[in-house]
């Protein structure tokens, strides 16, 4: 018996080389997430919130990898923080958590081998598909509020064609990174990462005001109130008019993360060179 034992773990120490680089790996990462949408349009490095992430790694090879991530984050925009004369006076906010689940691919610009001093060090790129769930509101009178739940641009009424957005949707992955191994099994990790999604709800602004009389008939006060809230800076005078533009929907909302990810690969064993005597 113990024969055949020694006889498996020496088919295992010899296996083809090719075979021994698919090696699974466990980590975590922990940063910031941020957003880019009607309320931040044009800064992607504009990281507000935590985010931490859980993930698990087959290294097909020493350049490719696909990994398994689950990540909790949240994201945030305030109108009354933009440099923008026009978004102050909007002066919409909103927060909202993100629950992401995605599958990426991972390309190594070099040959990565944790544990090998000559390939323990690169930079790569991510790409794949995401999964996730979001619900962005609002704080009214000391109140916090769903927004997709008041449909703030009269979405579910007759007053918009489009019914209320759904809060999960897919995302298309893409980031950057770096990684260095270190005491053989362990790798320290730099990511950016960025989520174009397929919703341009992950703040609630979208489309253009509605009639706020018949919003307050269809779907409440407190719906009206939070669709055009620019009266509570400006000396009580509302600037949403109907059909008049409150968000831009000719662009879809993007959200982000970076952070340090620490990370355990289970190596190869290293067996004993063969006597020859």
């Amino acid at each position: 018996m113990f024969q055949r034992i020694g006889l498996f773990i020496l088919l295992l120490c010899y296996f083809p080389q090719h075979l021994l680089a698919q090696e699974w790996e466990f980590g975590a990462l922990v940063g910031s997430s941020g957003y880019i949408g009607d309320i931040n349009p044009r800064n992607p490095f504009k990281f507000t919130d935590a985010a931490s992430t859980l993930f698990a790694k087959y290294n097909y090879s020493s350049y490719t990898s696909f990994k398994l991530a689950f990540t909790k984050a949240s994201v945030q925009g305030n109108d009354a923080n933009s440099s923008n004369a026009n978004q102050n006076l909007r002066n919409l906010n909103f927060t909202s958590a993100i629950s992401d689940f995605s599958l990426l691919y991972e390309f190594n610009f070099f040959e990565f081998i944790p544990g090998q001093k000559k390939t323990n060090f690169t930079p790569y790129a991510i790409t794949g598909i995401s999964y996730f769930t979001f619900n962005p509101q609002t704080s009214y009178n000391g109140i916090a509020y769903n927004l997709r739940d008041l449909g703030t641009e009269g979405q579910g009424t007759n007053l918009n064609p489009d019914k209320k957005y759904k809060t999960a949707s897919f995302a298309i992955p893409f980031g950057l990174g770096l990684k260095y191994s270190f005491k053989r099994n362990f790798i320290l990790g730099f990511e950016l990462g960025y989520r174009n999604t397929f919703t341009d709800y992950l703040d609630d602004i979208s489309g253009n005001y509605v009639n706020k009389t018949a919003l307050t008939s269809t779907n409440g006060a407190v719906a009206a109130a939070l669709a055009d809230r620019s009266a509570e800076v400006n000396q009580g005078v509302s600037i949403g008019q109907a059909n008049l533009q409150r968000g831009d929907n000719t662009r879809r909302d993007f959200y982000m993360f970076t952070g340090i990810s620490l990370s355990y690969a289970f190596l190869p064993i290293k067996c004993p060179p063969i006597s020859r005597k």
